[in-house]
């Protein structure tokens, strides 16, 4: 079983965005306010302050003091904590792709499902690895031994693939 979990790195550098965000937000409004002689503007910039920041990061801070697994290749599928609560089983999954772009890497799911000629070439489900933390090349080499699954790079890229065990 491989799992990974938010960054926690990744997500003092996303806070400290968010705060500096909050401020900027909270400064035009101010200087808003104050343009327009509106009274007590101090107290509606830090509301609108507090209020921007609460539909930022609660969610985020909530995530990371839980510390709670978030993508895992489990024996029973495939668990997304933010796709959804249950597993996927590996018997729905027709497909998963890798995109690798330097040290990103995208997991693009395709389900079996019928799917209308307009989708039949987007992804069920988009993974984004970035903001977690654990060993991808072990999550991929978990996912490879129940489900088809493959790896592109960016055009023009020759490179081993040791998930697949091909050149690409």
């Amino acid at each position: 079983m491989a799992t990974m979990r938010y960054s926690r790195p990744k997500f003092r550098v996303t806070l400290l965005v968010a705060c500096a965000i909050t401020a900027m937000v909270s400064g035009v409004v101010w200087m808003l306010l104050n343009a327009f002689y509106v009274l007590r503007a101090n107290f509606y910039a830090g509301l609108s302050a507090l209020t921007f920041f609460a539909f930022i990061s609660v969610t985020m801070l909530l995530r990371y003091l839980r510390d709670d697994v978030v993508l895992a290749a489990l024996p029973t599928g495939l668990y997304d904590a933010r796709w959804q609560t249950d597993p996927i089983a590996w018997e729905r999954i027709r497909e998963i792709v890798a995109r690798r772009r330097e040290d990103e890497v995208e997991l693009d799911v395709y389900l079996w499902q019928p799917q209308s000629s307009e989708s039949e070439h987007r992804p069920d489900h988009v993974i984004e690895l970035a903001p977690l933390e654990g060993n991808a090349d072990s999550l991929m080499e978990t996912m490879a031994r129940h489900v088809r699954f493959s790896v592109e790079y960016p055009a023009g890229w020759m490179r081993f693939d040791k998930v697949a065990g091909v050149k690409s």
